[in-house]
Formats: C-alpha cells, sequence, structure tokens
C-alpha cells in the first residue's frame, strides 16, 4: 500500500508602506506644516447633527438649541480608534459673505467715503439671490466646516460639487434675508458670529438660535472684533493670555446660548500666525477659515481654509435698481478658482 506525504507551503504576503503651503491676500506668518496637521487639544463638548435638506445638502445640521425644542445636542462622535491619514485635498469654494443689503435710498446723498465703506461689506440681495441659483443649477451642494473635517478626520464623503457659504460678524439681515433665501434652495451656511454683534443689537440669541435650528452652523468670530494675531502695520500685538480669552470666551459663550459648542471659527481681519493656530487647536475648533484666496482645501490647511471672496460690484449692471449679468461671468470665474483682482490690481 502506498503512502502518500502531503507539504504544504505557506505563501507570506508582503506588506508595503509609503509616506506619503499657499500664502496670498490675507495677513499671514508662514506656519509649520506639523503645527497645522496637528489634531486639536480639546474637544467641543457637542456637536451638531442634521438631516440631509431635501436637496440633498449633506450632514450640516446644527443640534437643537435649549431653547428651540427642535435641535437637540449630542455628544462629538470620539476620535476614530485607527484615524485616516489627512492627505484627502478637496476642492471646495468657501464663499465670503458679510451682509446681505438693498441700497439704502438716502445712498447717493452719502460721502464717497461712507459709500466705499457700506459696498466693501454689503451685497444685493438680487446678486446673492442669483449666485445661489448658479450654484444650485451646476449641481453645488452645501455644505458645512465641520462636513470637510469628518471628511478629513473619518472619511465621510462629500458630495459631488461641495460649497461653505460663510458670513461674518453678525447682521439683522442674517435672519431676515439671509435665512430665508437659504431655506427656499435648500441650502445651508455657517455663520461666524461676533459677541459684540450681540451686544450692539445687530443680531439677537433668539435669531442666532433660529440660524442654528434651520440647520446652519454657528461658528465663532471673537468676542470683540479685531485682529488677535496683531499682524500689520499700525496694530499692536496682543497677548497670549488675551487671545486665548477672546478665543475660548467666544467658543463658550455662544455655546451655552445655543447648546452647541462651535467647531470652527473665522479669523478677524485674516490675520493668524504659529502661535495663535495652537491657541485655536487647543480651544477645541476643528477648522478655521482665513482670507486667503483660493478653492483647493487640504487637512495640513484647516486652520487657514481659503477662500472666494465675492465682490459688491461682481456682475452688477445697475446697482440702483438690482440689475444683474444673469450669466454672472465673475461669479462663475471665482468658482473655478481664477484670481479675484480688480482691474486695478488690488484684492476685492
Amino acid at each position: 500500500m502506498l503512502s502518500f506525504v502531503v507539504v504544504a507551503a505557506v505563501i507570506v504576503g508582503l506588506g508595503w508602506t509609503t509616506d506619503i503651503r499657499v500664502n496670498g491676500g490675507g495677513l499671514v506668518a508662514s506656519p509649520s506644516g506639523s503645527q497645522i496637521a496637528a489634531a486639536p487639544s480639546a474637544q467641543p463638548t457637542a456637536s451638531a447633527s442634521v438631516a440631509p435638506s431635501a436637496s440633498a445638502t449633506v450632514g450640516s445640521g446644527t443640534p437643537s438649541p435649549t431653547a428651540a425644542p427642535s435641535v437637540v445636542p449630542i455628544p462629538l462622535p470620539s476620535a476614530s480608534p485607527t484615524p485616516l491619514p489627512p492627505t484627502r485635498r478637496a476642492e471646495v469654494p468657501i464663499l465670503y459673505y458679510h451682509r446681505i443689503q438693498e441700497l439704502p435710498s438716502d445712498y447717493r446723498e452719502w460721502s464717497a467715503a461712507k459709500r466705499r465703506q457700506f459696498m466693501t461689506y454689503n451685497v444685493l440681495p438680487a446678486a446673492f439671490a442669483a449666485q445661489l441659483d448658479w450654484l444650485r443649477d451646476h449641481g453645488y451642494t452645501t455644505i458645512l466646516p465641520r462636513d470637510l473635517a469628518a471628511h478629513w478626520d473619518r472619511g465621510a464623503p462629500l458630495p459631488a460639487r461641495p460649497v461653505i457659504i460663510t458670513f461674518d460678524d453678525g447682521s439683522s439681515d442674517w435672519l431676515k434675508t439671509v435665512r430665508p433665501m437659504l431655506k427656499r434652495r435648500g441650502m445651508v451656511a455657517e455663520f461666524y458670529l461676533t459677541l459684540d454683534a450681540i451686544k450692539h443689537g445687530n443680531v439677537t440669541w433668539d435669531g442666532v438660535r433660529r440660524l442654528a435650528a434651520a440647520g446652519n452652523g454657528i461658528g465663532a468670530h471673537n468676542v470683540h472684533h479685531f485682529q488677535l494675531a496683531g499682524l500689520g502695520p499700525g496694530r499692536k500685538a496682543v497677548s497670549a493670555r488675551k487671545q486665548w480669552a477672546e478665543l475660548s470666551k467666544a467658543r463658550t459663550i455662544i455655546g451655552e446660548n445655543i447648546g452647541v459648542y462651535p467647531d470652527s471659527m473665522a479669523y478677524v481681519g485674516g490675520g493668524y500666525d504659529d502661535k495663535l493656530i495652537a491657541l485655536v487647536q487647543k480651544a477645541g475648533y476643528t477648522s478655521a477659515r482665513a482670507i486667503n484666496r483660493g478653492i483647493d482645501q487640504h487637512p495640513r490647511d484647516r486652520f487657514r481654509l481659503r477662500v472666494v471672496r465675492v465682490g459688491v460690484h461682481d456682475d452688477v449692471i445697475h446697482a440702483a435698481t438690482g440689475t444683474v449679468d444673469p450669466a454672472l461671468p465673475t461669479f462663475t470665474a471665482r468658482m473655478a478658482g481664477v484670481s479675484d483682482k480688480a482691474p486695478d490690481g488690488s484684492r476685492r
């Protein structure tokens, strides 16, 4: 009787690994890559979740403030035990606005300086509506900064054509003009609030809570409206203690008043440096928006997100009547990442 000996071969698979900064427009000091890539040392105690809107706006809602029964704060998800490497570059235009307002009736009687100041921070409602319609018609879906952070940190998917709409400071038109225009189109925005705007009556806590309940994000933009990095001519240095007070108090006070602690902040005046970025991380923010121009976002730049600045005169044929070029050639170019320099070479 024949005996057969079976010899087993073990195949061992071989594994391998691979290792896998642009300034412009803003006043910045050159940050180190390692500092920016580091995860925040403090986490917000609450974050927000929202069901996608009817137009498929992705995961950008807000938990319900204490005063609004429709929004419920939930614990921030813990970090993934196996965090994904932060190498996902994303083309995400971030639009940068302040106020959406009609021209005052006495606008023509103002001094040139007063008109210039007004027009620097205001966009006509007709122009804003046309821009929102352009985004919708070209397949863009609004997300919030927290969605971009989740994409980098946990691999959360982004829509095919994401866009982030942001507003700075705090104004009454956020609630009466901007919110209904966004809602009609199933869109959301991030509102970076300066607490002085509450003090001066430009916006109320009830209004901020209503914005949050509608699925919008509420970010921080300091307690007082001044540049924390102290960069640029004529600006005084700001102590680290004062910087920390502005960053931490803004986040705490907003969280206590609306039930959700901000996960994103925006630099007043666009100024930042390595030390300020470290404090932003320590305060618990997961992203920060600068005013450097560009549409590409990278996780190493999560604390200096780039923007598309929408010029007040973009595609406006006649400001007094609110007539806008329906083709929006300037806005189209900005969304494609084309430099937004004015004809005289200055940035708008």
